[in-house]
């Protein structure tokens, strides 16, 4: 009996692709502000999570205030 393996990828952005794929710099620099933009929003919905939901993972209201005041260039 043969047995089949299927490999299954994570999602994919389409901005993933374009960082697979030649680029010029106007594309590099449209690829950073769109990263940054979606790390910013991801950081504001971070301050909007309940006591709580922060206390779930492991998070204080001090580790989320350090991630809001961080440049957008830094993860």
């Amino acid at each position: 009996m043969t047995q089949t393996v299927i490999a299954h990828s994570p999602p994919r952005h389409a901005a993933d692709d374009l960082l697979q794929k030649p680029r010029s710099l106007l594309t590099t620099m449209m690829i950073r502000i769109v990263s940054a933009q979606r790390l910013q929003r991801e950081r504001e919905q971070l301050a909007e999570l309940s006591d709580s939901a922060l206390k779930d993972l492991g998070l204080s209201r001090a580790d989320v205030w350090n991630e809001l005041h961080k440049p957008v260039w830094r993860r």
